[in-house]
């Protein structure tokens, strides 16, 4: 089994050396041996740093050396590469030029020929355009009534439908009043009934009342019958109260009944007059767009002249600069060949310039790149053992965490247990004394009843 030679085990080996130096032998082997194993864990502490510091050396500078070889190589391939490209560009460019050369003469051609067939095409489209705005207004002019028309009969549907709507209304409204009224009328029976029925158990009460009453002192007797009888007086004034509620509430829905009634005869009369009211507004509306119609049609012959007019002002002017545009592309041909004569010549200058400049920024981005490379390593290296200080603190931090964290949990449970506990004693304490509270109050209450009835046997 081999160990490979990484950052962790020359840490290791660093750690180790660290522990022996501060490695406690005193109290653990004789004293005469003390002397001698301190010095020895010191000089294999040293041996062990130094060996350490060699293995770090030797691993950075095999790094350095593999970093170097890879830049140099990265370096003369990224050289062929733009050698390559920039012959490639050479070619390309010098085919690009005769390229556009051929295509300058034989666009300064087409040019001429496509003003030529411009201005005939202009003509033509001139008289296909005037063809098509007047058609496009007769159509124009034709929808706008067939839309207008179909508006019309819209506006007539949905009046139609409002109307169907507000008549349903006002019959829903009647059918609402009358289940009303019966549920009045229901209400007012089921009250009858339940006074009648509460009537006759207090009858039937009082019935009993007497009969307990006559098997006590005649005293107690007269004084029950006494009793009942004006509980009977306040009972039937209490019906004769109720039955007028009755006939007050009885009242107040036939009232409302016929004002919900004449409120949907008003509102069906309104509705009436405005339908009225949108039929003759139709009737103008139709009016008018048939004056709309006729000026439009008057518009649309007036604009048509105008046009034709328009089109054969546009066709001498066409004609016109067809003239002028075939002298102004046989000057703009000219012009373009001697600029594009001019243009390769600063190209294939620009071409010499970029090539050599580009061969020296190649350079200085290689030996930039090299020293780039070299620094990151450097900083790598340097980044790797602050993290591993930091992740050392890290852990330390978290275990000191961990041991703040459980302290306070143990803390709050403990807190937690003693309000528990206080709550469960003080509740406790709260039911014994309610308990007390009941009990000395049906004490009294029991002494209480028993005097009563000691007075009760004493008057007997």
């Amino acid at each position: 089994m081999t160990t490979k030679l990484d950052p962790k085990f020359i840490a290791l080996l660093a750690d180790t050396a660290q522990k022996l130096q501060a490695l406690e032998i005193q109290p653990r082997v004789l004293e005469e041996a003390v002397e001698g194993l301190t010095a020895t864990a010191a000089e294999l502490s040293q041996k062990m740093i130094d060996f350490s510091l060699q293995l770090t050396a030797a691993t950075e500078a095999k790094v350095a050396a593999d970093i170097a070889a890879r830049e140099a190589a990265k370096a003369q391939a990224l050289a062929d590469k733009e050698a390559a490209r920039l012959a490639a560009i050479a070619e390309k460019e010098a085919a690009r030029i005769a390229k556009e050369e051929a295509a300058a003469a034989a666009k300064a051609q087409a040019a001429l020929e496509l003003e030529a067939m411009r201005a005939a095409a202009a003509a033509i489209k001139a008289k296909e355009q005037a063809e098509k705005e007047e058609a496009k207004a007769r159509a124009l002019a034709e929808k706008e009534a067939a839309k207008e028309a179909a508006r019309l009969a819209k506006e007539q549907a949905e009046a139609e439908k409002i109307a169907a709507k507000e008549r349903a209304q006002a019959e829903k409204l009647a059918a609402m009043l009358a289940a009303a009224e019966a549920k009045a009328q229901a209400l007012a029976e089921k009250e009858a009934a339940k006074e009648a029925e509460r009537l006759a158990k207090e009858q039937a009460a009082l019935e009993k009342a007497e009969a307990k009453a006559r098997e006590l002192a005649e005293k107690e007797a007269a004084k029950e019958a006494a009793r009942l009888a004006k509980e009977q007086a306040e009972a039937e004034k209490a019906a004769a109260k109720e039955a007028a509620r009755l006939a007050k509430e009885q009242e107040a829905a036939e009232k409302a009944a016929a004002k919900a009634q004449a409120l949907a005869e008003k509102e069906a009369a309104k509705e009436a007059a405005r339908i009225a009211k949108e039929q003759a507004e139709a009737e103008k509306l139709a009016a008018m767009l048939a004056a709309a119609e006729a000026r439009a049609q008057a518009q649309a012959e007036k604009e048509a002249a105008k046009e034709a007019a328009r089109l054969a002002k546009e066709q001498a002017e066409a004609e016109k600069a067809a003239a002028k545009a075939q002298a102004l592309a046989e000057k703009e041909a000219a012009k373009e060949a001697a600029r594009l004569a001019k243009e390769q010549a600063e190209a294939e200058k620009a071409a010499i310039r970029a090539q050599a400049e580009a061969e020296r920024e190649a350079v200085r981005a290689a030996a930039a790149e090299l020293k780039a490379k070299q620094l990151a390593e450097k900083e790598a290296i340097r980044l790797e053992k602050e993290k591993r200080a930091a992740e050392a603190a890290a852990i330390k931090a978290a275990q000191d965490a961990e041991r703040a964290k459980a302290n306070q949990a143990e803390e709050e449970a403990k807190a937690r247990r003693a309000e528990a506990r206080a709550k469960a004693i003080a509740e406790y304490e709260a039911k014994q004394k309610a308990r007390q509270a009941e009990a000395l109050a049906q004490i009294a209450a029991d002494k209480a009843a028993l005097q009563a009835e000691k007075k009760a046997m004493v008057k007997a």
